[in-house]
């Protein structure tokens, strides 16, 4: 998985939020997750995450440490993951809550 597609990146990203519903975990404010979590989650700028997940006229390639990124979370184990996952949630409101 060196190489994905932005359409297959949208995918995930919807498995994710999937998995996260699941588990109950939500902003402080009972909001989910939005999609716009995955920037800071995946180390990436928000506009270019905007352009890998819209499949737009300005789509940008995923690279391939992205790919790499996405490959090794999803060896995870479960909690491990929902764990990383509620260690960012605190970033985001950071960033985007203050």
């Amino acid at each position: 998985m060196d190489k994905i597609t932005n359409e297959e990146f949208k995918q995930q990203i919807e498995r994710w939020q999937a998995q996260i519903a699941l588990a109950g975990i939500r902003l402080p404010n009972g909001e989910a997750l939005p999609d716009k979590f995955f920037h800071l989650f995946l180390g990436v700028g928000y506009s270019t995450f905007k352009k890998m997940i819209s499949g737009k006229e300005s789509i940008r390639e995923i690279q391939p440490y992205t790919a790499r990124t996405i490959r090794f979370l999803n060896k995870l184990d479960d909690q491990v993951f929902l764990s990383e996952i509620r260690l960012c949630i605190p970033h985001y409101i950071n960033k985007y809550q203050d």
